[in-house]
């Protein structure tokens, strides 16, 4: 497990190295290239012996796919995942993914898990608007708008129960053709939110596009940084 430098979490912890997405922006990619985690970034690796590390004495909140997509994730590695978590309830535990089957299949687990389900924290990226249709498909606990990518309506979460988390951010790094967002992309986001009444966390990575009206609402896993 390591600190990290994500505002959102207190650590990242990859049991699983490796995606099969592709996306042009990727940083963990990347980060892979750099370090050598796993030799095929595009198939993923289990190392199942850094679940020990979720033994924490003090409560962290831990982003757990910050290296990989769950989508991709094989059931016999979910099921150790999450049987570590049982045992370890002490902490908030972060998952994304782009994948409708793989959210609902992650659901399907929580739902199992009695002891603990509160403590695990669903969501999903959204970089353009054609992603929104997942938010309607499946149930998630909080969506990531990072990299935004263009404009986006989200008047399709207005009677989402379950969404109350929303985190925005700006694509980092010197890809070529990278995407600068518009100040007026955010501030059309946070009305909605405001309206529906779910928060909304941005990443520094905005600070110097929105000026002012730069925020950073409470978390729903209770631990902000």
């Amino acid at each position: 497990m390591k600190n990290t430098k994500i505002e959102w979490a207190d650590a990242t912890l990859n049991p699983v190295i490796g995606c099969k997405h592709g996306c042009p922006y990727c940083y963990a990619k990347y980060m892979n290239k750099r370090f050598g985690f796993t030799p095929n970034f595009e198939e993923p690796t289990f190392f199942p012996e850094r679940l020990q590390q979720l033994n924490t004495v003090y409560p962290k909140s831990i982003f757990m796919d910050s290296m990989s997509d769950i989508a991709f994730w094989k059931d016999d590695w979910i099921v150790k995942v999450f049987d570590s978590i049982k045992h370890n309830t002490q902490n908030s535990y972060i998952f994304l993914s782009k994948s409708t089957k793989a959210i609902h299949l992650f659901n399907v687990y929580r739902n199992f898990l009695r002891n603990g389900s509160s403590c695990i924290f669903l969501g999903t990226t959204i970089t353009t608007q054609e992603d929104i249709k997942r938010v309607e498909q499946e149930e998630v606990d909080f969506v990531s708008i990072e990299p935004i990518l263009g404009p986006i309506d989200i008047s399709s979460f207005e009677n989402n129960e379950r969404l109350k988390q929303i985190i925005i951010g700006a694509e980092t790094g010197n890809r070529p053709n990278k995407v600068i967002p518009k100040k007026s992309w955010i501030d059309y986001i946070v009305r909605q939110a405001d309206r529906y009444k779910i928060k909304v966390f941005m990443k520094n990575s905005l600070k110097e596009i929105i000026g002012n009206d730069f925020r950073t609402d409470s978390l729903i896993w209770g631990l902000h940084k």
